[in-house]
């Protein structure tokens, strides 16, 4: 019996392994040694620890082709099937009795020819690495055993499909049937391979428990494992081309054919699996691997040669020996399990019905009956800030650039609510403003749930955040955008709290950071430092958290380089849809939570009974004191990265609502707007709920009666708001109303059509605009078209309604027809005067005719008729600005978040890393670069200067019938050993 050992770089695991050897109850006949690209410090090592021969490769081969290089420098001396090879790694220390435990077990049984032992990890002898190969259905590899207590709870095992190479024990006779491992499989299944070739070629494989052999995955036999996430991409890119190649190498000729030829497109469905699987980092190594399968057909070819030549007994021989399904799935869900304990990611009990959860959903959704009732007769809403939504194909169609003017990221969202209900998307919308409260309120108590353990300071957070004036000031005025924000924030908060865990959960951040930047794009200077801040509190997953600005960068870009060509930066943070004029509250209303002067109602209540405005902002000061006491309690008493937190998302909310009463970018007739202030009072208000939960649970059972009178006092403080929602004392109406019957006919007929929309604001003041088909739509609103500063559009439109509203004025027939207009509506309402006046002078002028009375006011249809647009046109207007770049930058953003979608969805997959380990000592790398490769002969032996040592570059030194290396005798004194080059075959690339 000869044992075989390859070394490469030497050093204390060498010596250990040789001591290992050395130490046997029942020692090998010879010791060859390989020195696989190694220095002279190897060659002497391996002298020195008592090697007979040592083979020197000159560079780097794969273990395969070491081992070849050395068996064939083994002399044959009687009946090889006697004869037997020990596979061994610088890297594989045996215990003493492993060589005899293997032997007694092949010697048993005449018919193994190969047997393995149970490799364990080097630093932990105790675990198991592998206890035998084996092939899943599909042929994927399956190790028996990995990273399992060795308890000798397989000691019993026998037969298996395959081992791996270290510590392998073959018969010589079959090694040189069987031609060795394949030069093909470099790292990965070369072993599995050879074993699968002798049980096809009628021999028996086994495995030998009680045989031990520590091993270190350094890479010299077997692939090289490691924690470094560069060195998993390997591996797994090794293990991907070996699995291909035996794929095809096992599959009947026909399917082989067809397997190899589809491996490029083979290849484009792994990269996007890998993406699916949340394994960004797999997916070069899912195209490299195919790709190095389907430029190699020799290889594949040779190898079903050298499986053919010795196939005997079949494939159904070995079938029993295959892994099964549902063992596959058994172990994998072990696996996972231990995994996930083993890096401290179980995920953590919410107990959502024991802990309140359920009863906080369930009071939340009375709640919502009560303050939304109205609304469960609608199909879709108009009123307020709200208008009705596109037909689902003018929806999508409204996210395209059109004219160069690019689409508010908003109207992904709306598209994309849209489409929960295609066959009416507006139904969405009405659906969103009823199940508002219940959402934010699920969403609040779980992101309560990351915080504390206390039932009470969850129920806190989730019913204060639903009953938060933010939010019920949304409902009430039918801010959507700010309703979006209050929704998603507590989902968002959790997904960026969790990012750097897996990229599932950096997907959904970025996700759901651009829904919310979309709907309150005030919140961008906020985004930009929280990311920051997250990118330099830890390293630690760093790419994920720089994955998370992925999709709101896509999704702005457009808007973002119009508003820098335009001159005008900071239009990138103008509100999104319908903007009416408000009046911002004081500091001290924001501090208190709300968003609009007059503490929604408050201060008009107290002003019919004779007090001014500073009682009202007391009053609600004392009904907040509770919640403002507890969020103290919370600061002292909580952890510190949850204080530090709140108190950076809570600074940031409160400064971006200040900063935005500041900022008047646009405004409406002769008043500007500023920014929305309520986005970043809610940030603000779920941070200071998020502290207030905290301190709830350090008053334990304090904790239910102390809540319940904060939750009181927030409740009293919104009775004002929630008592006119729930009075149905809103700005409402059905969407289907938004125009006169009759200018909603005509834009049926000809959506092209336009209205002009006039309200008497007061003595000769009218305001006035151009309303397209049917009605204002939400999605067709582009706040890039949205200037402080007066247009040619706006010269031309208070040029026409100067002509219609003058007595005797100059004929604007040709101006209305030029502008498509078909009706002019004088709405309801405004200046009374005013109104009848201009309602005298439109009945007298000779272009417009009495439509009558409407719901919506007075209307006057155009006599001269608007040309129609035909079918072609309407498409044409309907596709404008979707030329080839902005149908490209469409495409894109598609793409980017279709992409970023399959990254979010969860998949269960987790990846195995293993624990850090102490590197033994090596020599230096620039020293063993230095130095020559040696191949050190026993004394002796013929010499041969410079033989080429290969299974295919050996033909001169047969001929010659010289030796290579000789095998039996003691190393000899000789201090200057000859040095022989060894070639490698064209295979042996370096690993």
């Amino acid at each position: 019996m000869t044992a075989v050992l390859v070394a490469h770089a030497g050093g204390e695991w060498l010596d250990q392994t040789i001591a290992g050897v050395a130490a046997q109850t029942r020692p090998p006949a010879a010791v060859v040694a390989v020195n696989n690209g190694g220095s002279q410090k190897v060659a002497e090592q391996l002298l020195a620890g008592g090697a007979q021969g040592v083979v020197g490769t000159g560079s780097r081969v794969p273990f395969g082709q070491a081992v070849r290089q050395a068996v064939q420098a083994i002399p044959v001396e009687g009946d090889p099937a006697e004869e037997w090879i020990w596979l061994l790694s610088e890297d594989s220390c045996p215990e003493p009795e492993a060589l005899e435990h293997i032997l007694n077990r092949v010697q048993r049984a005449p018919s193994v020819v190969v047997a393995g032992p149970k490799l364990v990890d080097w630093d932990h002898p105790d675990r198991i690495i592998e206890l035998g190969q084996s092939l899943t259905r599909y042929g994927a590899r399956w190790t028996l055993r990995r990273q399992e207590l060795d308890q000798q709870q397989y000691d019993h095992m026998q037969d298996v499909l395959g081992v791996g190479p270290v510590g392998m024990l073959i018969r010589r006779d079959v090694w040189d049937q069987l031609g060795g491992l394949d030069p093909a499989l470099t790292v990965y299944d070369d072993a599995l391979d050879f074993c699968v070739r002798a049980r096809l070629a009628g021999h028996r494989v086994e495995v030998a428990p009680e045989s031990r052999v520590r091993f270190a995955q350094s890479g010299v036999a077997g692939p090289r494992i490691d924690r470094k996430r560069s060195v998993m991409r390997v591996a797994h890119r090794q293990a991907r081309t070996a699995h291909l190649h035996r794929r095809i190498t096992y599959a009947p000729a026909f399917v082989a054919f067809f397997e190899w030829l589809g491996l490029p497109i083979y290849a484009l469905f792994r990269v996007l699996w890998a993406l699916i699987r949340e394994q960004p980092g797999y997916m070069a190594g899912e195209f490299v691997s195919a790709f190095t399968v389907f430029f190699t057909p020799h290889a594949i070819l040779a190898s079903r040669r050298r499986l053919k030549t010795n196939s005997t007994v079949g494939w159904p021989a070995i079938r029993q020996l295959r892994i099964d399904p549902k063992s596959v799935r058994t172990a994998r869900m072990i696996d996972r399990e231990a995994i996930l304990a083993s890096n401290g990611r179980q995920p953590k009990e919410l107990h959502f019905i024991s802990t309140g959860g359920l009863a906080v959903l369930a009071a939340a959704t009375v709640i919502t009956i009560a303050l939304t009732w109205w609304a469960f007769s609608y199909t879709s809403l108009t009123g307020g800030d709200l208008a009705p939504l596109s037909p689902i194909d003018q929806l999508w169609q409204n996210t395209h650039t059109i004219d160069g003017v690019p689409a508010d990221p908003f109207t992904w969202v709306l598209a994309l609510l849209g489409t929960l209900t295609f066959w009416n998307p507006s139904l969405s919308i009405v659906l969103l403003m009823v199940m508002a409260i219940p959402l934010t309120a699920l969403g609040s108590w779980i992101w309560a749930a990351q915080l504390t353990d206390s039932k009470a300071g969850r129920a806190l957070a989730g019913l204060g955040f639903a009953m938060s004036p933010v939010l019920l000031g949304s409902i009430s005025g039918g801010h959507l955008p700010t309703l979006v924000l209050t929704v998603v924030l507590p989902w968002l908060l959790l997904a960026a709290a969790r990012c750097r865990e897996s990229w599932s959960w950096a997907g959904t951040a970025s996700l759901l950071i651009a829904v919310a930047l979309a709907a309150a794009p005030v919140l961008i200077p906020a985004a930009i430092v929280l990311l920051i801040v997250g990118l330099f509190s830890t390293l630690r997953g760093i790419g994920r958290v720089l994955t998370t600005a992925i999709v709101p960068i896509v999704l702005f870009a457009p808007k973002l380089i119009t508003c820098l060509v335009n001159g005008r930066p900071l239009d990138i943070l103008l509100d999104p849809g319908i903007n009416a004029p408000f009046e911002p509250g004081t500091t001290w209303h924001m501090l208190l939570g709300f968003p609009v002067f007059g503490l929604e109602g408050w201060a008009g209540i107290l002003d019919n009974i004779g007090l001014g405005g500073p009682p009202s902002t007391l009053l609600v000061g004392v009904l907040m004191v509770p919640l403002a006491l507890l969020t103290l309690l919370g600061v002292f008493t909580g952890r510190i990265a949850v204080t530090v937190m709140s108190a950076v998302l809570g600074g940031l909310g409160m400064l971006t609502a200040l900063a935005a009463a500041q900022l008047h970018l646009t405004t409406t007739g002769n008043e500007s707007i500023s920014l929305w202030t309520g986005s970043g009072l809610a940030v603000y208000w779920i941070a200071i709920l998020g502290l207030a939960a905290v301190g709830a649970g350090a008053l334990r059972r304090a904790a239910t009666p102390v809540v319940s009178v904060a939750l009181v006092g927030m409740l009293v403080a919104v009775l004002p708001m929630a008592s006119q929602l729930l009075l149905n004392n809103t700005p409402f109406r059905d969407g289907s109303t938004q125009m006169p019957a009759l200018v909603q006919a005509a834009g049926e007929s000809n959506p092209g059509i336009r209205t002009l929309v006039l309200t008497a604001e007061g003595p000769h003041s009218v305001s006035a605009e151009f309303v397209t088909g049917s009605g204002l739509r939400l999605d067709q609103i582009r706040t890039a078209e949205t200037v402080p500063t007066e247009t040619k559009a706006d010269r031309e439109l208070a040029a026409l309604v100067a002509g219609l509203a003058s007595v005797g004025g100059a004929d604007v027939s040709d101006a209305l027809v030029a502008q498509n207009v078909g009706h002019v509506l004088l709405r309801d309402g405004g200046n009374g005067a005013e109104r009848a006046q201009l309602q005298r002078v439109f009945d007298q002028h000779a272009s417009l005719k009495s439509a009558g009375q409407t719901a919506q006011g007075l209307l006057w249809r155009v006599v001269e008729v608007s040309p129609k647009m035909d079918a072609e046109g309407n498409a044409a207007a309907n596709l404008g600005g979707t030329a080839w770049s902005g149908q490209t930058i469409w495409v894109i953003q598609l793409v980017v978040v279709l992409g970023m979608i399959l990254l979010a969805l969860p998949t269960g997959e987790v990846t195995y890393r293993p624990e850090r380990r102490k590197r033994a000592s090596r020599w230096s790398r620039r020293k063993n670069a230095e130095l020559p490769t040696l191949t050190v002969a026993a004394p002796g032996a013929a010499q041969v200067p410079n033989p080429v040592v290969g299974s295919d570059s050996t033909a001169e030194a047969e001929t010659t019938g010289e030796a290579k290396t000789s095998v039996g005798a003691a190393p000899g004194p000789d201090p200057d050993p000859p040095v022989n080059s060894v070639q490698p075959l064209a295979e042996g690339e370096e690993r």
